[in-house]
């Protein structure tokens, strides 16, 4: 299905940019939707392969990955094969709206329950530090600047971490933007992971004083 998004803002003022990135992101989640249940499988499952191939080389990885909501894609047959492989693996805890992550082990067999937007989360099991950060992506560029859900969580997470683990963005590649003008508190990814492919991402980012200087925009998860 084709994909037709707001056209760029003629000023470069935050605001422009501000409502530009709502109304972006709204076409990109209306997309992902209404994707028949076919093209998200066949679409996911490519995603899947290259993600699978990128842990090969991190076997003693500990991931921290998401819970798929509103038809992200679904990593977890990835994660029980590389359990099995011997990695560890984790889903984020949300202790309130404006408070970073942390992250928990996670194992298929691991107690569950609704947390911050009634997304599961892991119960009874101990914080841990991942090697990889897996950030599910609306949109993104190529720069790897990621258009999230607005709540700006990985952001905040990132920033209280004291050691950064290597941030791998995973999204359709139908979603890639030309620029998804950042703002100043955005942090590009590593690598990118769609169904096109694995892409390191290359020094490309924009400097600080290139980026809009703006507070983060509404969360779009449900609460």
């Amino acid at each position: 299905m084709s994909l037709d998004l707001p056209s760029a803002p003629v000023a470069k003022d935050a605001n422009s940019q501000a409502e530009w990135r709502h109304a972006v992101r709204r076409a990109l989640l209306g997309w992902r939707s209404a994707l028949d249940a076919a093209t998200h499988q066949h679409l996911s499952h490519q995603v899947q392969a290259h993600f699978s191939e990128f842990l090969k080389s991190r076997a003693g990885a500990t991931v921290g990955f998401y819970w798929p909501i509103q038809n992200e894609i679904d990593l977890r047959p990835v994660i029980a094969r590389h359990l099995e492989a011997g990695g560890k693996a984790a889903l984020p805890v949300v202790p309130g709206r404006d408070q970073p992550m942390v992250f928990h082990y996670w194992t298929p067999k691991t107690k569950m329950a609704p947390g911050f937007a009634r997304i599961p989360e892991p119960q009874g099991t101990e914080a841990v530090a991942v090697h990889v950060l897996l950030a599910p992506l609306v949109g993104f560029d190529g720069a790897g600047y990621r258009l999230g859900y607005g709540g700006g969580f990985f952001d905040r997470t990132l920033a209280d971490l004291k050691r950064r683990p290597l941030l791998v963005g995973i999204g359709f590649e139908a979603t890639r933007l030309g620029n998804i003008m950042p703002h100043q508190y955005d942090v590009p990814v590593d690598v990118l992971i769609t169904d096109r492919g694995v892409q390191t991402v290359s020094d490309q980012a924009l400097p600080v004083e290139d980026k809009a200087d703006q507070s983060s925009p509404p969360c779009h998860l449900s609460t």
